[in-house]
């Protein structure tokens, strides 16, 4: 998978969830009351939300790494 490969989930809205040392990891999408749409991500039941799809690229982890260093082992 590549960064453009997330790019694309992110745009399109499609859900992704892949297994890390035994950690299932989810990106999914959310909206606020007013209408502000996230990105979420992380581990099953501890997600965070993200602004953008440069916000995750920059802020993102799978555990200790960077999701997007991460991304070419999926």
């Amino acid at each position: 998978m590549t960064k453009d490969d997330i790019y694309f989930y992110t745009q399109a809205k499609k859900e992704l969830e892949f297994q890390y040392r035994g950690n299932t990891y989810v990106l999914n999408y959310d909206k606020d009351a007013d209408g502000k749409e996230y990105i979420i991500f992380g581990p099953l039941y501890e997600t965070k939300r993200y602004e953008s799809f440069g916000d995750l690229m920059n802020n993102a982890r799978v555990e200790s790494h960077y999701f997007k260093e991460f991304i070419q082992d999926l």
